[in-house]
């Protein structure tokens, strides 16, 4: 389940971007204010406790550390983590947003088999991500196979950080800082989602809904 669940979130999101492209852009916001309130909720409610309670002094560094990775991930990705897309019209494959996807990916996946309340929170939040790298994909002039494996090799990321986790031994000592450091990824993500979901500082009833729905979903599996 580690594994399938969140390559099945890509393949949804895919699927209904492809099968369903005119009721996109409204449907998307409310998915990604759900997405980020229970990615948030879990984080705090499930990851952290944990975090902080086996870690030591220090493992507060671990989760600012996390924020800053992903700052730096969204120099990458120009924040599609959060809702943001910026193509351009552009033919050209956007294989910058796809390597700063893939790396965050592959990093939200190393501590899903160790904490399993972290596994749907992930597939939750990858559905909108993989619904926006279809939406700019499918508008390169890049051949439909291409595309086809890119979204194989994003969906796929996840598992393997998962993968290389529990594989590689040296790893197993840093397995409470690397959850940290995901949780201050989290973090910022779930965060940065909530607080652009509001325009001029107003909620529309439907995102305040979603969030609500979001966050009391996660506080109730956890």
């Amino acid at each position: 389940m580690n594994y399938i669940l969140p390559f099945l979130a890509v393949a949804l999101g895919a699927l209904f971007v492809l099968i369903g492209k005119s009721t996109l852009r409204k449907q998307l916001p409310l998915l990604l204010a759900f997405s980020g309130a229970f990615l948030l909720a879990t984080t705090i409610t499930a990851v952290f406790p944990e975090v902080f309670v086996h870690g030591n002094g220090h493992i507060s560094y671990w989760v600012l550390a996390g924020i800053v990775v992903q700052i730096a991930l969204e120099n990458l990705t120009k924040g599609a983590e959060h809702g943001h897309i910026h193509t351009h019209g552009n033919s050209n494959l956007p294989w910058v947003l796809v390597i700063g996807l893939s790396l965050h990916a592959f990093i939200e996946g190393f501590p899903i088999a160790q904490h399993q309340e972290l596994l749907w929170a992930v597939a939750i939040h990858k559905l909108p991500i993989a619904m926006l790298l279809v939406v700019a994909l499918w508008q390169s002039k890049s051949s439909l196979r291409r595309k086809f494996l890119i979204l194989i090799v994003f969906g796929l990321m996840t598992p393997l950080g998962s993968f290389c986790n529990v594989a590689i031994p040296a790893l197993q000592p840093y397995a409470l800082n690397i959850t940290a450091l995901v949780a201050g990824v989290m973090l910022h993500i779930s965060t940065t989602i909530l607080f652009e979901s509001a325009e001029n500082h107003k909620l529309k009833l439907s995102k305040v809904l979603a969030i609500f729905f979001g966050l009391g979903l996660a506080a109730l599996l956890h």
